[in-house]
């Protein structure tokens, strides 16, 4: 039962305890680095001078925005942690899924995007990334002599959105590449590669044409390939929009296409 000092103490002034707690054990947390041992519990009430509900509530606030990781035991503690890519682009594409956007809407957007991380990506100087952009480029023509599956394709695709991003040392467009990505995942209504296998050359091609832009330096010509993926995409949905429109489903069992493990 809450007695009347942890009660006082949770309503104070100036918005509640447990609020400032949070922004207090968040200060911490970023002022230190990933890993790094805050203190025990005993030693962070005594230094926030607050009760030990307090405490423990405030602290799951911050570890559900992973800032915080409370651990028990020997070397147990409050120790700082960093959210993962994954942690972050999550809720927001999730969130825009619930507001029933669609891909249409992520891919108008991505439009004006995408092109500008491919030309900040031909300005990259870092030797490890341009050699993974090099083996994705050289790995083109093996995967579109296999056939590879469309989940197969889209996986590469990501990877390879996710290397431009990193190549074009832009926080906010690494951000956004993630958001629409993953908002991609959860998006069910369009296959873009079912309909026609000639869609997954035009992809591939569109792939070494990037490729090769970024990897010469050549900023204008990759900002331009990049809107073309866009208008590309573009056009599918469109297709994609006609023909479910005329035969009422994209489900592979009404359209008789197989489905190849695509998500």
């Amino acid at each position: 039962m809450t007695n009347d000092l942890d009660l006082n103490e949770a309503v104070g002034l100036g918005g509640s305890v447990v609020s400032r707690t949070v922004r207090q054990l968040t200060q911490f947390s970023l002022q230190a680095q990933d890993g790094d041992y805050l203190g025990s519990e005993a030693e962070l009430l005594e230094r926030m001078s607050i009760s030990r509900p307090t405490l423990r509530q405030a602290a799951k606030v911050v570890e559900s925005d992973c800032l915080l990781s409370v651990r028990r035991g020997v070397n147990g503690g409050f120790y700082a942690t960093r959210p993962s890519a994954r942690h972050v682009v999550q809720s927001p594409a999730l969130w825009l899924r619930l507001q029933s956007a669609t891909l249409d809407q992520m891919n108008r957007a991505s439009m004006l995007i995408y092109p500008t991380a491919g030309a900040e990506a031909a300005k990259c100087t870092d030797p490890r990334l341009i050699a993974e952009l090099t083996a994705f480029r050289a790995a083109i023509d093996e995967r579109e002599a296999r056939g590879e599956s469309q989940r197969e394709t889209l996986d590469a695709e990501i990877a390879f959105s996710q290397l431009i991003a990193n190549m074009s040392g832009d926080p906010v467009l690494t951000l956004f590449i993630g958001i629409s990505y993953t908002f991609g995942l959860l998006e069910r209504e369009y296959r873009f590669y079912r309909r026609s296998p000639q869609r997954r050359q035009r992809w591939l091609s569109l792939q070494r044409s990037y490729c090769d832009a970024i990897l010469s330096g050549d900023s204008d010509i990759a900002m331009l390939i990049g809107k073309r993926r866009g208008q590309q995409v573009e056009s599918w949905i469109a297709e994609d929009k006609a023909a479910t429109q005329q035969d009422g489903s994209t489900d592979p069992a009404k359209t008789g296409e197989k489905d190849d493990g695509a998500t």
